[in-house]
């Protein structure tokens, strides 16, 4: 008889057992006679049925469910037959058994929630819950008699699969190492975790070595994300933003066992990359040899292998690449200690010597550049090529496009119906920027060659702040204002020296440096634009007429999206000059300040006319607005707002504004989904808009917060638009890919650094940081 059989008959005679005693008190009680029927008709149902097999058969289907092997659970036993051993009451299931500690899962949870990494991890050390690997390394690193050591958390890099401590202070380097060396012995018992049975009973340092060994083969840890595959949608196969996209993902995606930190530089028409890599000081491997010689040959093994994968990455990005730089530096330094000139035969090569050379001995040759200091470590050498030389930066790369009368790419006309490059600039007083860089080289030394000079560049200017520029700074020269040798203020006169431009700056601080002003103050300083603006009002200087109209941006994505929406037909669009939109911004502050809203409104509007895609603009029009208690007209300008707005951050903003008036107007639905989607579009603005809303809440028991979905519905059932903010990343990411590819890097960097505020991706920070121009 097998044994269920024999645990199914001695349960039923229990059973059996316990009816017998119920018959006896039923003779007492009459009252459980019907309890007993049951009792008895159940025993009876068990000797009948349950025989070995037939209860597991029959109740399979809604057994407990098995967790999936590998999860701390123990699988069922099979007898000879095939036949599982489990065996299990029908009607009463035993608790299912408490699944097994996972050591390793439990010291991910402890990691991720732990303020303060290294005293958590020495904690679990000293208390004997440390798998066996991660408490060798822990110990060989010294980690736990060290004193005063850095407080840091830590964060599980989503495309690498590593860890990366980080600490909200400053570090010294020797905290910096010790931090970074924590961060090294768990990414180290992480990956010997998931290697135990693939190495069996190697020694500790032999699989540590075997690790360190293979960084310059790894592959990434993952395929391309869902957020690089969106911004590489549209890009030139093998271009500058394909090019410095993959470079970015391969560092980001590498799974060493120690931080990368790199940067990059690229110039796919001459076929070069450059790559800056963060390289880790001996420190750094203490929990792999407590011996210093030992840690100096580790560093330096390290530090080439490191470059070789980098190359190896930058190399896959496109087949136009045909020459590599890689420089090693240490934390806090820009000056490299390793730098090497690959190309794409050179790189196997040199892979190929490092597998023969013992731990600390590095290939040596031309292209290679390291030394090492008395104690071992890597000295500082010069870079081969560095990220900002002209070979692969020119900085005319980033040359404005405001003068750039270029026919624009196919691309760029397509992504911002750009017909020449200007069409992208925004920056007015760009003109006067070349004409002093012009004229800078040709002044001479004297006042008087000075004057002469600028009288010259004055008579053949053929544009009007050119002239006037050249005209300020050769009267400042004569009346003694400005010194010829004094580069500096000559050039910030002739750039920012307008009357305008003065008038804006001086009332600024004025007014915005300190507190307490009277209403006399206030009128002085407002009567001080009226005089400056009164030239350009006299003669209707920034008025549209019909060959010209004069627009303001206050950013690249708002000139773009003009450029989308708005026909201005065969008229040219010029720029205003920052001081002109700036005035006007100060004359509404002054007057909404002195109550005077009427008159702050006119000049309000007037901004509007120039910056119609400017949410700056339309925020003080609607305080204008707002004061004249014309709330409906405030939220007029706040939902056509939405519809322009060219980045996420403006979208909230304006959002959190229209719940406000929503609130004064009576809409509390209204009022609290659209503080719900400023909350939801821009962490800035969310402590703010959740405060106020609390306030609301509070304030009107018949409110309350809405699903993502409710939210929605009610903001469009108002008539309010939602704000496509898909659209935004896209319009921006198209002109990004579209600049860069074109190499016109002066307008791709500031469209990448709105795309980054509405994606938040490392990687493309990554590129956002190769697109400006990285001068020492």
């Amino acid at each position: 008889m097998s044994n269920g059989s024999k645990q199914n008959k001695a349960r039923a005679r229990l059973v059996f057992a316990a009816g017998c005693t119920l018959c006896i008190c039923g003779a007492l009680l009459a009252q459980f006679s019907e309890l007993l029927s049951i009792v008895l008709v159940v025993a009876g149902l068990v000797l009948a049925f349950n025989k070995p097999g037939v209860a597991r058969e029959q109740h399979v289907d809604d057994a407990l469910p098995v967790p999936p092997e590998g999860l701390g659970t123990k699988k069922c036993v099979e007898d000879e037959g095939g036949a599982s051993q489990q065996t299990e009451d029908p009607l009463r299931r035993e608790c299912p058994e408490v699944p097994a500690r996972d050591p390793h899962e439990e010291l991910d949870s402890l990691i991720l929630r732990s303020s303060d990494v290294i005293a958590s991890l020495a904690d679990l050390v000293r208390h004997g819950d440390a798998e066996d690997n991660l408490r060798k390394l822990v110990e060989r690193s010294g980690m736990l008699g060290w004193q005063g050591a850095p407080r840091a958390e830590a964060k599980m890099l989503t495309r690498s699969g590593r860890w990366w401590l980080f600490s909200k202070d400053e570090l010294p380097d020797a905290d910096y190492d010790r931090m970074v060396a924590v961060e090294l012995l768990l990414n180290l018992a992480d990956e010997l975790h998931y290697r135990a049975q693939a190495e069996g009973d190697s020694p500790l340092e032999d699989q540590v070595s075997k690790i360190l060994a293979g960084i310059d083969g790894l592959e990434p840890f993952s395929e391309p994300d869902e957020a690089t595959r969106f911004l590489s949608e549209g890009a030139e196969k093998g271009g500058e933003w394909a090019t410095r996209l993959a470079i970015a993902d391969f560092a980001e995606s590498l799974p060493v066992p120690v931080r990368i930190d790199a940067s990059l530089q690229v110039n796919v028409a001459d076929g070069i990359a450059v790559v800056d890599a963060e390289v880790q000081r001996p420190a750094a491997f203490a929990a792999v040899s407590p011996d210093e010689a030992t840690r100096a040959d580790i560093a330096r093994d390290y530090a080439m292998r490191l470059c070789l994968a980098l190359a190896r990455g930058a190399f896959g990005a496109s087949e136009r690449i045909e020459r590599v730089v890689v420089n090693g530096h240490e934390h806090g330094t820009r000056t490299p200690v390793i730098s090497v000139d690959f190309t794409r035969t050179g790189l196997e090569h040199l892979r190929d010597e490092m597998a023969e050379l013992p731990a600390g001995e590095l290939p040596r040759g031309l292209g290679i550049r390291w030394f090492t200091s008395a104690d071992g470590r890597l000295a500082p050498v010069d870079p081969i090529m560095a990220k900002w030389d002209d070979g692969i930066a020119p900085l005319s790369r980033w040359t404005g496009v405001e003068q750039n009368r270029l026919a624009a790419t196919p691309a760029i006309a397509a992504a911002t119906k750009a017909r020449t490059m200007s069409d992208l600039g925004i920056n007015e007083k760009y003109v006067r920027i070349e004409a002093w860089n012009e004229a800078a080289g040709w002044l001479g030394l004297s006042t008087r060659r000075a004057v002469a000079a600028f009288e010259a560049r004055r008579h053949k200017a053929s544009d009007r702040t050119v002239a006037e520029a050249c005209e300020r700074v050769s009267r400042a020269l004569v009346e003694g204002k400005v010194d010829v040798f004094d580069r500096q203020s000559m050039a910030f006169l002739f750039v920012e020296g307008g009357e305008l431009a003065t008038a804006v700056r001086d009332v600024a601080v004025r007014i915005n440096g300190k507190p307490g002003h009277t209403s006399e103050d206030l009128e002085a300083e407002l009567a001080r634009l009226y005089k400056a603006l009164e030239p350009a009002a006299q003669t209707a200087r920034y008025e549209d007429d019909t060959e010209n109209v004069f627009r303001y941006f206050n950013s690249m994505a708002e000139r773009v999206r003009y450029n989308l929406e708005v026909d201005n037909g065969n008229r040219e669009l010029r720029l205003v000059p920052d001081e002109y939109y700036a005035a006007h911004s100060q004359a509404t502050q002054l007057l909404v300040a002195l109550g005077r809203h009427e008159e702050a409104l006119a000049h309000a509007r007037e901004n509007m006319r120039i910056a119609p895609y400017t949410t700056d603009a339309v925020l003080a029009e609607v305080r204008c607005l707002e004061e004249l208690s014309r709330i409906y007209e405030a939220v007029d300008a706040l939902k056509l707002a939405i519809e322009r707005a060219s980045n996420v951050r403006e979208m909230s903003i304006c959002f959190y504004r229209l719940a406000f008036m929503e609130w004064k107007l009576g809409h509390g639905p209204a009022c609290v989904a659209c503080y719900q989607r400023a909350m939801e579009l821009h962490g800035e603005i969310r402590e703010r808009a959740a405060r106020e809303l609390g306030d609301v809440l509070a304030a009107d028991n018949k409110l309350s917060k809405f699903s993502h979905v409710e939210a929605r519905e009610v903001i469009l059932a108002e008539g309010i638009p939602y704000g496509d903010v898909d659209a935004i990343r896209t319009m921006i990411r198209d002109a990004a890919v579209a600049c860069t590819d074109a190499g016109v890097l002066s307008a791709a960097r500031p469209l990448a650094g709105m795309l980054l505020e509405a994606v938040g991706d490392d990687v493309l920070q990554d590129v956002f940081t190769s697109l400006g121009p990285s001068r020492p």
